[in-house]
């Protein structure tokens, strides 16, 4: 059975988050991807699981005068199991991705993380 579409995470400077459904289609998804970040994509960082359940975390390649994304860095701090992540400006993308270099979805434990990450920040900014 062929992917219909790549179920990839945004997440913007102030914590939302937006699902994507990108295309399969190599040119059509830069395009998404474009579209979503405002510019050429720039990969800040890979997660590499023994499993195979790779991610990787998208970025603007222009990221001058963007805000820092707390919750990506965050979020990316909690899939990498290491200190927090430089670089994470303006919107982040988190998608999957296969041996083939091919996106892919991001799992379901993935995107738990993801969601838990950006609301644990929230939580502590209501509480303060």
């Amino acid at each position: 059975m062929t992917a219909t579409a790549v179920h990839a995470l945004l997440i913007a400077t102030d914590g939302a988050i937006t699902d994507l459904h990108l295309s399969t289609n190599d040119t059509v998804q830069r395009t998404q991807i474009h579209q979503a970040l405002g510019d050429d994509a720039e990969a800040l960082h890979y997660v590499l699981r023994p499993d195979g359940s790779n991610t990787v975390a998208f970025v603007a390649e222009i990221r001058d005068g963007q805000p820092p994304n707390l919750y990506a860095a965050i979020a990316l701090h909690f899939l990498l199991d290491q200190s927090l992540i430089a670089g994470a400006q303006g919107p982040v993308l988190f998608a999957g991705f296969n041996q083939r270099d091919e996106l892919t979805s991001l799992t379901e434990d993935t995107v738990r993380t993801i969601r838990t990450a950006t609301v644990i920040d929230a939580v502590r900014r209501v509480s303060a």
